[in-house]
């Protein structure tokens, strides 16, 4: 699902490409690293081709929210972007999405949370991404930094939320481009199903604060001295 590579198959591809899955009690979590030459790259700031959507730095200008469609039409999501790049916070984001599953993502989803023997439990389903990096030019520029971060917030994951059987976390490590300066940012997608398009919105929403906190909590413990991005 998403656009990220399958952390299953990440293997594949040469040396810079490393995979691992870890299913917790709170999130399905996995993780894989990005990096092989054809591996898509970010870049910020961005515009689509068309020149009508582009990039809004919330961090200079909180006041910009409203120009961002998925934080309109969404809460959840725009607490996220407000959270995350808040003042005291260690990251920037950069790109985000919200989405239903259509049938055949959710199916995989159910698949996936081992929903299958329960027929009525996945009847909808969310998905969402977030792309984010940090603040501080030296772990912005550490790749050895990110794979223990990659680890880390996989096992935090483990104490996200009360309920565990509903949502699915991938994070993907790739290169980032930010305001001239190369490092390393990390997507994360997020899928919850449930019972109904109220309660999977419901649950989707509490995962995605409970992602916020734990994306807040590791990245103010691995903070640096050194100068930020951007």
């Amino acid at each position: 699902m998403g656009e990220c590579i399958d952390p299953v198959n990440s293997t594949t591809l040469p040396m810079t490409q490393f995979s691992s899955n870890e299913s917790f009690a709170m999130f399905q979590a996995t993780w894989a690293i990005a990096l092989a030459e054809n591996s898509p790259v970010l870049v910020v700031p961005w515009s689509d081709e068309a020149g009508r959507v582009a990039y809004v730095d919330l961090r200079l200008q909180p006041e910009r929210m409203d120009e961002i469609l998925e934080a309109r039409e969404f809460p959840a999501l725009g607490r996220m972007l407000q959270e995350l790049n808040a003042m005291g916070s260690p990251w920037a984001t950069a790109k985000c999405d919200r989405w239903v599953l259509d049938d055949e993502d959710l199916e995989a989803a159910a698949l996936d949370l081992d929903f299958l023997g329960d027929v009525n439990f996945a009847q909808a389903g969310v998905g969402s991404y977030i792309d984010f990096y940090s603040r501080d030019a030296a772990l912005f520029g550490s790749l050895e930094h990110h794979r223990v971060l990659l680890v880390r917030l996989t096992r935090d994951a483990s104490q996200a939320t009360d309920d565990p059987a509903n949502a699915l976390l991938e994070f993907t490590l790739r290169r980032c481009i930010a305001e001239d300066s190369e490092g390393f940012a990390i997507t994360a997608f997020l899928y919850a199903v449930g019972r109904d398009a109220v309660d999977a919105e419901a649950k989707w929403a509490a995962a995605l604060a409970a992602l916020t906190q734990i994306l807040l909590a590791a990245g103010g413990e691995g903070t640096a001295a050194a100068g930020g991005v951007g």
